[in-house]
């Protein structure tokens, strides 16, 4: 582009048809035009003979918006032209906003200049137009789950179709909260992008391409797709709670860290009217993956944990475990399968309790970020904070030297005792000994 306002011709092939598109569209709009720009794959040097010509006019004066398309020939050829009419001052305010086919992600796209009102050309001329990344749409994908789960119940194969799509387009918002940063410049770069995040569940990619339609499979097979994306994404997205907060509220990031979440997935899983049953791994659900952190508690589980069936021995039941077995070989347990947790507070080292952990407690503690433990009274698993609101976020956990207790860090939230006191350990005992050096 020349100062003067005209095309260099030595940067495109058709830089005759861009500067007679440009001359028309001033000379056929009744509102005064300050600007107009090349988008799409023209800008981007990556146009083919078959590309669209896309086209933003520019215009002053009062908000307006305006979309026309037309079928121009130039030296014989027939080409699409796409133009987009809008007020500029809106324009330039919607580069702050995210671009709605970017699949969540930022976008720096290429843009040229073939003309300008020399007092708006500062502002508008621009090699590359940035967007920002979209917020994380947990509730929405957690909502698009749920249609897609009504469809199945209702066997409706397009219902359930059109969902799983719209379930895997918002994916790629809510992981990029754990993956490193990506721009994208087009719909088709920012596909390839939401496919090949780094950072994504087991099968992550074969699971988006079935949801999006792009592989066969029966509407069984489409509800265990999406439901192994949304059960493989919550625990790869805990540890960004407070984006989600951000976007969603503070109740939806206190169920994505306390459990609540992944019992609704799994609650999802089962037909609509079905009774849970006695199995140890809820029906309906899909098997996890090698490498996928999936929790599963037991059905009809309470806020504070999963109840065990109580037919069960109280001695040593074969609680079911997706402890990593490298760990697991390591602990030595009491007879009914435990192992002692020291809590203390990750930075002032202060003592706040002691509970028991089964090697499914300490998987969740592990994976989830949030202290999880095991009740011999109640036989249940409870998170701490669940129903008080005492949470413990997790900072380190240490294993003992001979593997029958561990040292859990964290960063706890008012009280750790139920009596309300900081610390468990408020009574002073009488130490009468005397002390010798």
């Amino acid at each position: 582009m020349r100062h003067d306002g005209a095309v260099d011709h030595a940067q495109s092939p058709d830089s005759g048809f861009f500067d007679d598109w440009a001359a028309r569209l001033r000379a056929t709009t009744d509102r005064p035009v300050v600007g107009i720009l090349l988008r799409g794959s023209h800008a981007r040097r990556a146009a083919t003979a078959h590309s669209d010509v896309d086209v933003d006019v520019l215009v002053g004066g009062a908000p307006y918006a305006a979309r026309r398309a037309y079928l121009a020939e130039h030296s014989g050829r027939l080409t699409h032209v796409s133009v987009a009419a809008r007020d500029v001052r809106s324009w330039v305010s919607r580069l702050g906003e995210p671009a709605d086919w970017a699949f969540g992600l930022p976008v720096t796209a290429p843009a040229r200049l073939l003309w300008a009102d020399p007092r708006w050309r500062d502002r508008i001329d621009l090699p590359v137009l940035c967007q920002p990344a979209g917020e994380p749409q947990l509730e929405e994908l957690i909502a698009t789950l749920g249609k897609v789960a009504a469809a199945r119940d209702a066997d409706d194969q397009l219902g359930a179709r059109l969902a799983a799509a719209d379930l895997a387009r918002l994916c790629p918002s809510v992981l990029r909260l754990a993956n490193p940063s990506v721009r994208v410049a087009s719909r088709r770069s920012a596909f390839a992008a939401a496919l090949d995040l780094p950072v994504a569940p087991a099968g992550y990619r074969e699971d988006m391409l079935r949801c999006l339609g792009l592989w066969p499979g029966s509407i069984g097979q489409l509800w265990a797709a999406a439901a192994r994306l949304v059960g493989g994404i919550l625990p790869l997205i805990r540890p960004y709670a407070a984006e989600v907060a951000g976007a969603a509220g503070p109740d939806f990031a206190d169920a994505l860290l306390d459990g609540r979440l992944e019992r609704y997935v799994t609650q999802l899983g089962r037909p609509a009217g079905a009774v849970p049953s006695d199995s140890r791994e809820p029906a309906g659900v899909p098997a996890p993956r090698t490498g996928q952190w999936v929790t599963v508690p037991v059905p009809d589980a309470p806020v504070t944990g999963a109840h065990l069936d109580q037919s069960e021995p109280p001695g040593g039941p074969d609680r079911p475990s997706r402890l990593d077995p490298a760990i697991a070989a390591r602990l030595r347990r009491t007879p009914d399968g435990l192992v002692a947790a020291v809590v203390r507070q990750h930075d002032s080292g202060e003592v706040l309790m002691v509970a028991w952990m089964d090697d499914e407690a300490l998987h969740r503690t592990l994976t989830t970020g949030r202290a999880t433990y095991w009740s011999r009274s109640r036989r249940e698993y409870w998170v701490k904070g669940a129903t008080s609101g005492h949470h413990q976020y997790v900072r380190s956990v240490a294993l003992d030297c001979d593997g029958d207790a561990v040292l859990v860090s964290v960063d706890q939230v008012d009280a750790a005792c139920h009596t309300g006191h900081r610390t468990c350990f408020f009574t002073e005992l009488p130490v009468t000994g005397e002390v010798t050096s």
